[in-house]
């Protein structure tokens, strides 16, 4: 039997609510920007949400940046699009997965404005609703901060 959808009917939507890339896909030379770009074009192209596209760009290039300098290698990035709850708002997920899971991500002490070390990890608290990090298994470590998804930032086909 076969089932009539009518024209006025909402399709089904197919845009994976969950995207990572590790390594292996990312530009050896520029692992950092490589990961930048591939989030602000998922959430620019197929999330549709290009307001929250610079802040989650910069939250990415800071904790890929942190990844590679201070966490043993860049392992891989993932973003989650939360589904909408009732009693909690509307969440984007990034995490940034490294090869250092005894080396804790810190905010720097005191205020040196004139600092050159940690000021990525203030970058990302102050842009993110929330951050935080936790290890995977003995040899990984993942970093994750979440943006929320203000309605005025919701497209179309995301509600």
């Amino acid at each position: 039997m076969d089932v009539q959808i009518s024209p006025g009917s909402t399709s089904f939507d197919t845009t994976p609510t969950r995207i990572g890339w590790d390594t292996s896909v990312l530009d050896a030379n520029r692992p950092v920007a490589e990961a930048r770009h591939r989030a602000r074009v998922w959430l620019q192209q197929h999330w549709k949400l290009p307001d929250l596209a610079d802040s989650v760009e910069l939250a990415v290039g800071e904790l890929c940046a942190n990844a590679v300098r201070h966490g043993g290698g860049l392992a891989g990035l993932e973003l989650i699009l939360g589904s909408r709850r009732h009693f909690a708002p509307r969440v984007l997920r990034v995490m940034v997965i490294d090869h250092a899971p005894d080396r804790a991500p810190e905010l720097p002490g005191g205020n040196d404005l004139f600092s050159e070390q940690g000021r990525g990890l203030r970058l990302v608290e102050s842009l993110a609703w929330r951050w935080g990090w936790h290890r995977m298994g003995v040899d990984e470590k993942q970093v994750w901060c979440t943006f929320v998804i203000e309605p005025r930032w919701e497209r179309s086909g995301l509600k």
